[in-house]
């Protein structure tokens, strides 16, 4: 009798009944809070190898010139699952501001491909209105929706 050859599907439901988190050793003293590090992040998602799962990251652009970071989610058995995070800046020509959107963008997607849970603040960041920070015009609501 043939041995079934297990899927990703397979590999994600026995990585995820292990319940792994990365751990939250970084501090955002601005916000007083603690989350998981790109480095924890990693070495979370890397623990899932002993289910035949690996991954890896690039730089990549659409059409039009934004950057994203593609997760690339490889199992032994050949299957591949992928997905893109929107690199966010203020500045794409700054190295340093551009190397923080990328590793923000990682870690996120990272994340989110795995199912390993992030902070969670019950979607009061994002419900923020973006406020304008040049002179509004007369009768101009203070939010902008946002481009994305």
């Amino acid at each position: 009798m043939a041995e079934k050859k297990l899927s990703i599907a397979d590999a994600f439901i026995a990585w995820h009944a292990q319940e792994v988190k990365a751990s939250k050793d970084g501090k955002n003293p601005h916000f007083r809070s603690t989350y998981s590090t790109l480095e924890e992040v990693i070495a979370a998602c890397r623990k899932a190898g002993q289910h035949g799962l690996t991954f890896t990251q690039l730089i990549d652009m659409d059409d039009t010139g934004r950057m994203f970071v593609k997760t690339v989610v490889m199992h032994v058995s050949g299957e591949v699952l992928t997905s893109r995070t929107p690199i966010v800046s203020p500045d794409l020509s700054n190295p340093q501001k551009m190397g923080s959107g990328i590793t923000y963008a990682k870690r996120y997607g990272l994340q989110a491909a795995f199912g390993l849970p992030s902070e969670d603040d019950d979607g009061n960041k994002a419900a923020e209105p973006k406020v304008w920070k040049e002179p509004m015009p007369h009768n101009t609501p203070a939010t902008k929706p946002s481009e994305f």
